[in-house]
């Protein structure tokens, strides 16, 4: 049996895990697989594929001659480039075509407008099913976690049980030739991150707490409903692994980044964490937390780990996450979280959500007092709401008229735009207010006390353009000394300083 050829699409996202895991696992079972990483997304700014990019990537797809080529739509804001991308491929190969990721899986139906199949829910296990009966010759059409576009009209296939045990999985393949990276004029072969001096990786799958209305856990629990257990978590002894992998991988690596949901703080996971990784990694490493999942003593045995530096997900006053996202976090619980931070002299990176439909005046200007009772010195990661497709929040809103359709992401493609906060992107006066003195807060450099008098000034809440431009230098001064504390370390890259020298990124630090 000659085993098929997968050519993998990762749409403007270099450190795609589902392509990566799904390459690794076909390639420890004997299929080739080639992965193309095909531009990457700078925040707040897309830049859509020349014909000169497209050209290659269609050039580069005869010369491997794959048999099926899948494409990862991580976003329901990529589904018109990847239908572009794909009735392209459908002039000029005849080939089957896959979509998966995020917007295959909560948008099948759109999905199939343009692919012949589309691949629902975790995809590692199901693609090896597939890839094994499309290379067997054998009917593809009843394999689980697929639709399909055939002459009969679409086949739907039920979704396979949660992989409980995700020891099972390979880790993601860094070692592997058959990877190339298509951006401008350039088709480079290899693998693209292997100059990185940050390595992300995920102990678990899932969130222990329920979802939150805004976030894509609310969608994917109703995919999943009633096919095992959602939130997963991967043995300690599995995570250093790929750690110390990791390491001998990536000869500059500096610093590793944990990108679970909310990291894992059971105690017995976290104590053998925190003394395996300090005997066998030794490198710093960040992680994101809830503020309902903090306590002093657990955080102190990971700092004596090496943890560095804390992900605080806030999203907003106790009022507005209640009401409106689904998420019992009291300001208490904030307030206690970051107090534990302060004290053990940890670096923190608030995450605050704004632009939402309901917040009134009391509504934002409470925010701001929450902030002034947070203790310096600390970052701010401003994000735009985004009305995801099918999310718990998006189908509230829309059945309350508080949005259009038109707002929801699969027509409106803000987060290309505006998913970190840009002070030049329209609002009202009065929003553009509250978020430039919330932006002053995290300047150490600004004193509090004119930051409270600024924000009794009542012509600044209708005029705020100076106060705008005002918190824009700020953030120039801030991220001047963050870039060279970088520089200083070693742990900035091209890649990064591009990133962060898009300056409609910078107003969100």
């Amino acid at each position: 049996m000659k085993k098929k050829h997968l050519a993998l699409i990762s749409l403007y996202v270099i450190e795609n895990n589902g392509p990566r895991l799904i390459a690794a696992l076909l390639r420890n079972h004997g299929y080739p697989v080639t992965e193309i990483y095909f531009k990457d997304l700078i925040n707040n700014k897309i830049v859509y594929p020349t014909k000169k990019e497209l050209k290659s990537l269609v050039d580069l797809l005869k010369k491997i001659n794959p048999d099926i080529i899948g494409i990862s739509v991580r976003a329901s804001a990529y589904h018109e480039i990847a239908g572009k991308i794909t009735s392209l491929f459908k002039r000029e190969l005849n080939l089957p075509i896959i979509w998966g990721g995020m917007h295959a899986t909560v948008c099948p139906e759109e999905s199939l407008k343009y692919a012949d199949i589309v691949s629902i829910g975790e995809a590692e296990l199901a693609m090896l099913d597939l890839m094994r009966h499309y290379s067997q010759k054998e009917d593809i059409t009843t394999t689980p976690n697929f639709w399909f576009k055939t002459k009969g009209g679409i086949k739907k296939n039920e979704i396979r049980p949660l992989l409980e045990d995700l020891d099972a999985l390979p880790f993601r393949d860094y070692v592997s030739q058959d990877k190339y990276l298509i951006k401008g004029h350039q088709v480079k072969q290899g693998e693209p991150i292997r100059h990185y001096r940050e390595f992300f990786i995920s102990a678990s799958r899932g969130c222990p707490f329920r979802p939150c209305s805004f976030c894509s856990n609310s969608q994917l629990e109703k995919v999943f409903k009633g096919k095992g257990r959602y939130y997963r978590i991967r043995s300690v002894d599995n995570v250093i692994e790929e750690l110390r992998q990791a390491k001998k991988t990536f000869k500059r690596l500096k610093r590793i980044r944990f990108d679970d949901e909310v990291f894992n703080f059971s105690k017995n996971w976290m104590r053998e964490f925190a003394r395996q990784y300090a005997q066998l990694i030794k490198l710093p490493f960040e992680i994101l937390l809830d503020p309902r999942a903090i306590n002093e003593e657990n955080l102190r045995l990971l700092k004596e780990a090496g943890l560095k530096t804390v992900n605080l997900g806030i999203q907003n006053t106790e009022r507005i996450n209640k009401s409106l996202y689904n998420r019992n976090t009291t300001n208490q619980e904030v307030l206690r979280a970051a107090r534990a931070i302060h004290n053990l002299n940890l670096a923190v990176h608030y995450h605050l959500l704004f632009d939402d439909p309901v917040s009134n005046t009391r509504d934002k200007s409470d925010l701001f007092q929450l902030l002034l009772r947070i203790p310096r010195p600390y970052d701010l990661y401003l994000f735009s709401l985004i009305y995801f497709p099918r999310s718990a929040l998006t189908e509230r809103l829309l059945k309350e008229n508080l949005i259009t359709e038109n707002e929801v992401e699969i027509n409106n493609q803000k987060v290309l735009r505006q998913w970190r906060v840009d002070l030049s992107y329209p609002r009202p006066p009065e929003d553009r207010f509250w978020l430039s003195l919330i932006v002053l807060l995290s300047k150490n450099f600004v004193p509090l006390s004119f930051i409270r008098w600024l924000s009794r000034r009542k012509f600044l809440m209708s005029h705020p353009s100076g106060l705008v431009y005002f918190a824009q230098f700020s953030n120039l001064i801030k991220m001047a000394g963050v870039v060279l504390a970088q520089i200083i370390k070693g742990e900035m890259t091209w890649i990064k300083f591009k990133e962060w020298a898009n300056l409609r990124s910078l107003i969100t630090q």
